[in-house]
């Protein structure tokens, strides 16, 4: 999947390397018309982030954000566990 997205960025770019598209570009309600549209690319996206945390959290499910928050609290705690370890082997070499 990754490779069909680099792609239309790819084909997209050579496109606005051309000189027809390039003042189609610069026109003025163009450049209004996609500002819209990412506008409405982002609150689409955004409210669907939301309905889907509600619904995850309807159905006491995990979401991508809950597992990212453990997955930094448990490696939190295996540097503090590691470090903890470190100051034991070291006393334990002081009292030899």
């Amino acid at each position: 999947m990754g490779n069909i997205k680099d792609d239309l960025m790819e084909a997209a770019m050579k496109a606005l390397q051309n000189p027809k598209i390039q003042e189609i570009m610069s026109n003025e309600k163009v450049q209004k018309g996609m500002a819209e549209v990412l506008k409405t690319s982002y609150e689409l996206k955004s409210q669907l982030d939301e309905t889907r945390e509600e619904f995850a959290r309807k159905l006491n499910l995990a979401t991508s954000d809950d597992l990212r928050d453990m997955k930094r609290e448990l490696d939190r705690l295996r540097r503090q566990v590691d470090r903890l370890k470190e100051q034991q082997r070291r006393r334990e070499s002081d009292d030899e």
